[in-house]
């Protein structure tokens, strides 16, 4: 009997012992839910209103001369460049190979010829920095490029990481060394910013795009290279968080068959999200081998 009676209160206590854990679990996930429900509600939260403002040159030279850690690798300098002062040209050089056409197999066609010929070996990390082919086009470099992630700006020292948009050749590799005329680096800054609906500013960054422009082949054709676009003065509040990319989409032909004028169309893609909410915005920019940056509406 007095075993019985032990028994049967162990099975009380850990009834209750249950029933007590179930509750506060209860309660918890009761209080989660209230909290995200007044997190949806709280103007702290909630973005109301996103601007982009292209800075002019006294502004970003702001920002720049008090961003130290602006120069983070060898080709970010070209962001930082004063009026008057001329860098070397140093376009980047990819890999020398000949580009010819590909049979039905996916074999390479002799440049030039008319006949299938036995597939040249190409470099397995050329043949990856080739993103596009168009026409007399093709672009060199690596198609998408994180620029911030988590917060913070992504830097990389890969030489493929900036995009150039070369003439496509079929009797000579497509290399930038026997190429001139191209320009010092030019750079355009935007500042993106996100407010929230106590009307703070909640999240901002600069994003900036730089490329080289007019390069020439033979004294003819106005090339690109050098696009990349990178990021700094990143500001983000408790409870949000960023990331952004950048991406080619397409290149083009804007000038004729006898003149080519390279453009480039690119993307970069921000997301900013908290608990309650993501928001994901995508601007496009065009770069024209003459020089030109038209932002896409």
């Amino acid at each position: 009997m007095k075993n019985l009676t032990k028994v049967t209160l162990a099975v009380l206590v850990v009834t209750q012992l249950m029933s007590v854990e179930a509750f506060a679990g209860a309660k918890f996930k009761e209080s989660l839910l209230t909290t995200k429900k007044d997190g949806i509600t709280d103007p702290y939260f909630q973005i109301k209103s996103t601007k982009v403002v292209e800075l002019t040159d006294e502004e970003a030279m702001e920002f720049i001369n008090d961003d130290k850690s602006a120069v983070q690798d060898s080709e970010d300098k070209y962001n930082i460049v004063p009026k008057g002062i001329v860098l070397p040209n140093i376009p980047p050089i990819p890999p020398a190979v000949t580009i010819g056409n590909k049979d039905a197999s996916g074999g390479l066609v002799a440049a030039g010829g008319g006949g299938t010929a036995t597939p040249t070996p190409i470099p397995t990390g050329f043949l990856d920095g080739i993103i596009m082919v168009v026409d007399k086009l093709i672009a060199i470099g690596q198609k998408i490029l994180p620029t911030i992630e988590k917060g913070r700006a992504v830097v990389t020292n890969n030489p493929m990481a900036a995009v150039s948009v070369l003439p496509r050749l079929e009797t000579k590799d497509p290399v930038v060394h026997d190429m001139g005329n191209w320009t010092v680096p030019v750079t355009k800054h935007y500042k993106i910013s996100y407010s929230n609906g106590l009307g703070s500013e909640v999240v901002s960054f600069v994003y900036s795009i730089t490329y080289q422009y007019n390069g020439t082949y033979g004294g003819k054709g106005k090339y690109l290279t050098g696009i990349r676009a990178s990021a700094r003065n990143i500001v983000i509040s408790w409870g949000f968080d960023l990331d952004a990319s950048s991406s080619l989409i397409q290149i083009s032909n804007v000038g004729t068959a006898e003149n080519v004028i390279a453009g480039a169309t690119i993307e970069i893609s921000y997301t900013v999200k908290n608990w309650t909410r993501t928001i994901t915005t995508n601007e496009q920019f065009f770069i024209a081998g003459d020089g030109r940056l038209l932002k896409q509406d």
